[in-house]
């Protein structure tokens, strides 16, 4: 086959034409059985970005939820869950794992059935091939569980092979081709788009003189993006958000391209944010050099002029990503969004794979069959290894080739690098799905991590814990969860929490995944969710040794106990009456707590504090403040300012009182981060100039970091910085508000349902009675004095200490008191005017959408702030109609795949039953 023609095998070949593919396939399968030894088989895979869909709960998943963010659907690459509950359905576990065993086999197939343009030969062509299918890039994805990647990597070369039909052919096929391989394939589409956007812009510069041919290419991109247009939607729709949060994005992409250095990069493991590379060994294994062979056989191809197309996509990839790494290219993400798609440099490293993989299998023939290159004796090599047979030519070529491919597949021996990474923890133990199963979710699963997360939030999506799309029965999930798991990891009474939630069963992990079953209880926050770490033997004998549990089973490692006294009652139905809440503005308060600031007024100099060190000399001056210690904070010309900074242990969600006293021109920022201080844990921050202080503040995550300096050209003295709790939130606001009122909530001020009863929330009664208030509910705190108790578990997280156990003068005496005994006496936390109702309220609990529907006498409202709501209705009656948008697309979407399919198929099969009935005319095949 010559390099102008196309590929495929003639319909009659003898058994000598078909050995060296049969050796070819063999022996790529038997090296990558081998990389495969010990994989589990036959149980749900779930790690990294690889999460077990099982079975019609996936297509639950696309099609039956809404969420404000992706279309209204609630997973970031669409159509994934469809792709994954379809093998699962039909497959099980074991069509998992088959599924995505075969995706490193199917790119071999199809770069095979590519690479026939330019190869002839079958034994460079394979090999080729096997580079393409086993390197680092592709081990690192599938040890991160990147399957929506490795979809794309496997339809890459088959749209680049049907862009080349498109020029060579008159026939509109393959532009349709290129359209279904792409709408199939591109689960990422910025993935794909990197991959196809330089074969694209050159077909398209090729054809641009070419009307008919311009049109084709136009119309297999088109068609493309049609047949993948939920995926498509949702990344427009990111694309719009590319500039929100750009210190993070930033953050991503110094962390991805940490490692990019040339040589990383040419051995496709330049790639610091991929997991596999290091664990594996790829960038700290100095014999991982020997990678360096691929690109070096490549050079051998350089003289082939249908292949300098390839040079120069590699040498490009290879530059942007190494002029990345070194900053030199952030003008072009200031300025255009649409490279912020490439802070992970893994999208770029895709063409290269291409190209390089290509190269070598050109390489490799032009030195074995003396293809043209620059300077290079054909007849003459010819000659020598026709005749002389040169063993140490062919020797070293032999040598080099092993050791190229030895150091792309050596790391991953055994479950194709899984082991190495992740140990044993790669597939969800037996046990897991039949405990789950059996306590249909209502369960709190600990120790709690993320492996844990990915186990079973597709499986058994309502059990307790999960983001769940930032909810889980009825209440915003990280805050409520953060707290529940505080409280396991205190030894603190959760039974009430549970119940209430109608949680049945806790669960505890012996041998939990990852490292997250050592160590004392506690709670860690990572990635905007909360993870309970901690001695599963010291969880044990909490629950065993408290009879608001009893043990129901234990099996393998996980021992089930059962919550006492849970009411059964389905979820989704609220029983308890519908409320809209009415609250008053903003409102500042003293603080109550102790200073969480170490070293406060500068006492023992700048100890506990912060200081930058100054390459000019200069440093922070402690100076005396009216009597009292203080620190000096100055810039001058063009030097930097001299801050001060200190971080402290906060509580999300909770108000805290933050004082400054300070003298002069400057500013405090707050930066909150989740967890521990760190660039990757960072929340929000906020600037506050310090004569703007005190003010109350909503912690953000659980980490506050106050950083004090001055303005540009001034000074600044600090005499005191205070962060202490607050009695209650300093916007009551909504969330604050309806805390604790029974059942279902709606915010007051949003045109509430006209069944709604309006309760009045520390608003004095005059501005309850304008807002036709049916209830009222007076916080103690808010308006009686006396001392304060602070305690999570009251209302607004504090109550009043009644001196006498009496009713204060200022409560009515027809007002319902919720108090708490204590110690110290009885404490009053709110106290209640009015009674609720009890309308029966249905809640489905996914984001608020209009396509959500109920029985035609139902009012439908926004519940909770969230949910869907619906009066005079049952759960069954209540159904996602679609509509809008996302029930345009998907119609669109499903309509052009219709006609598409029908399209390929129905001329083909007309033209051959012409034939075989009398009639003749062309086809137009594959």
């Amino acid at each position: 086959m010559s390099d102008s023609q196309g590929t495929g095998f003639a319909l009659e070949v003898s058994r000598e034409d078909l050995t060296p593919h049969a050796v070819g396939v063999g022996t790529f399968l038997l090296a990558y059985g081998l990389l495969l030894r010990g994989i589990e088989l036959g149980r749900l895979y779930a790690f990294g970005d690889f999460v077990p869909y099982y079975g019609a709960r996936a297509f639950g998943k696309f099609l039956g939820t809404w969420h404000e963010g992706g279309l209204g659907f609630p997973y970031v690459y669409n159509v994934m869950p469809a792709y994954l509950g379809t093998v699962t359905a039909l497959g099980g576990a074991l069509g998992q794992n088959l599924f995505y065993l075969a995706l490193v086999p199917a790119g071999f197939a199809t770069f095979y059935v590519f690479a026939g343009r330019f190869l002839d030969e079958p034994v460079p062509r394979y090999l080729a091939a096997g580079v393409y299918a086993i390197n680092p890039l592709t081990i690192g994805e599938f040890v991160n569980g990147g399957v929506s990647t490795l979809i794309g990597f496997v339809g890459f070369p088959l749209i680049v092979h049907y862009l080349y039909r498109i020029d060579e052919e008159d026939a509109w096929r393959p532009a349709v081709l290129v359209g279904v391989v792409f709408g199939a394939t591109a689960i990422v589409p910025w993935l794909v788009f990197w991959m196809i956007g330089p074969f694209a812009a050159y077909f398209a510069y090729r054809s641009r003189r070419d009307p008919r041919k311009f049109a084709k290419f136009v119309a297999g991109g088109a068609l493309g993006v049609v047949l993948s247009l939920p995926n498509v939607h949702h990344i427009l729709q990111r694309a719009a958000g590319f500039g929100d949060g750009d210190g993070v994005l930033w953050t991503t992409l110094r962390w991805n391209y940490e490692q990019a250095d040339p040589l990383a990069v040419v051995r496709l493991a330049g790639n610091h944010g991929m997991l596999a590379m290091n664990e594996l060994g790829y960038n700290t294994d100095p014999t991982m050099v020997i990678g360096l062979a691929v690109p070096a056989v490549a050079l051998f191809a350089v003289g082939r002029e249908r292949l300098r197309l390839y040079y120069a996509i590699a040498v490009g990839c290879v530059v942007f990503v190494v002029l990345t790494g070194l900053g030199l290219t952030d003008p072009l993400f200031e300025t255009v969004p649409l490279f912020w798609s490439v802070r992970n440099p893994a999208k770029l490293q895709y063409p290269l794979l291409l190209s390089l993989s290509l190269l070598f299998g050109a390489g490799l023939e032009t030195v074995l069959h003396g293809r043209t290159m620059p300077g290079f004796d054909v007849q003459s090599y010819r000659s020598r290894a026709e005749d002389a047979r040169d063993p140490l030519l062919r020797g070293l070529l032999v040598g080099l080739v092993v050791l190229s491919l030895v150091a792309y597949a050596a790391p991953a021996a055994g479950a194709f690098g899984l082991e190495g990474v992740r140990g044993d923890d790669y597939a969800v133990p037996e046990e897991y799905g039949a405990v789950a199963e059996e306590l249909d979710g209502r369960a709190l699963w600990v120790p709690y991590g993320y492996t844990t997360q990915l186990r079973l939030r597709d499986t058994q999506p309502n059990h307790v814990g999960i983001k769940s799309g930032g909810v889980v029965q009825g209440i915003p999930n990280v805050d409520y969860v953060t707290r529940l798991f505080e409280d396991v990891a205190a030894g603190e009474s959760v039974h009430g929490r549970l119940r209430d939630l109608g949680v049945e069963y806790v669960v505890v992990e012996s041998d939990p995944p990852g490292a997250y079953g050592a160590g004392a209880p506690r709670v860690q926050s990572k990635w905007g969710a909360p993870w309970l770490f901690g001695d599963p033997a010291t969880l044990n004998e909490r629950f065993a040794g408290s009879e608001a549990y009893e043990r129901a089973f234990a099996t393998g490692d996980l021992t089930v106990y059962r919550v006492t006294g849970v009411p059964d009652r389905e979820r989704v139905v609220e029983q308890e009456g519908l409320h809209a809440v009415v609250y008053p503005e903003e409102t500042d308060t003293a603080a109550v707590g102790d200073n969480v600031l170490a070293n406060p007024s500068f006492d023992d100099g700048t100890a506990g504090w912060w200081t930058p060190p100054n390459e000019s000399g200069r440093e922070t001056r402690l100076v005396d403040a009216d009597g009292d210690a203080g620190v000096e904070l100055s810039v001058s010309g063009d030097t930097q300012p001299l801050p001060v900074a200190q971080a402290a242990g906060v509580r999300d969600g909770y108000p805290y009182r933050v004082a400054v006293d300070a003298a002069g021109e400057g500013v405090a920022t707050l930066y909150w981060y989740e967890g521990e201080k760190s660039p990757d844990t960072l929340v929000s921050r906020e600037v506050v100039p310090v004569s703007a202080f005190p003010r109350t503040v909503t912690a953000r995550g659980d980490t506050l970091s106050i950083r004090i300096k001055p303005n540009a050209s001034s000074e600044v003295v600090v005499r005191e910085a205070t962060v202490a709790r607050a009695s209650y939130p300093a916007a009551t606001a909504f969330a604050g508000a309806s805390a604790g009122v029974p059942g279902v909530v709606v915010d007051g001020r949003d045109d509430p349902p006209t069944v709604a009863t309006v309760v009045a929330v520390n608003l004095d009664r005059a501005a309850a009675a304008d807002a036709g208030a049916d209830v009222r509910i007076a916080d103690a705190e808010t308006t009686l004095s006396g001392d304060l108790v602070l305690d999570d578990d009251y209302r607004q997280g504090a109550g009043v200490l009644l001196p006498d156990g009496e009713r204060p003068a200022a409560v009515p005496e027809d007002a319902r008191l919720v108090t708490h005994d204590t110690a110290n006496g009885t404490v009053l936390d709110y106290w209640v005017e009015g009674s609720f109702d009890a309308t029966p309220v249905t809640t489905v609990r996914t984001s608020y959408a209009a396509g959500w529907s109920g029985s035609a006498d139902a009012e439908h409202f926004r519940a909770q702030g969230w949910a869907n709501g619906f009066t005079d209705t049952t759960p069954d009656e209540v159904s996602w109609t679609g509509g809008g948008l996302r029930g345009v697309v998907v119609r669109v979407w499903l309509a052009a795949w219709a006609l598409t399919l029908a399209g390929l198929v129905v001329p083909p099969v007309a033209t051959r039953l012409r034939e075989r009935f009398g009639g003749s005319g062309p086809t137009d095949l594959p």
